[in-house]
């Protein structure tokens, strides 16, 4: 998330009630709950769709189709 998106994000909650921020609360808590018992068991890097796209990548590089550029900054 870049920083501009967070801020929105900040310039929304500041205008909550307290009882908006109190459920907003306990949804995030109970989200990564879930989200963190669920990376656990599994590591993403080798999950079937990242190990084709990193074989389609070996692939292109392999028939020169690989190209260089500088590091690309994602917001």
């Amino acid at each position: 998330m870049s920083d501009r998106a967070f801020n929105a994000v900040l310039n929304d909650v500041d205008s909550f009630s307290y009882n908006q921020c109190v459920l907003l609360l306990a949804r995030l808590t109970q989200t990564l709950q879930n989200w963190t018992s669920k990376d656990e068991n599994e590591d993403l890097f080798y999950s079937k769709s990242n190990i084709a796209h990193l074989e389609r990548g070996v692939k292109a590089l392999n028939e020169g189709k690989g190209v260089e550029h500088e590091l690309i900054e994602v917001d």
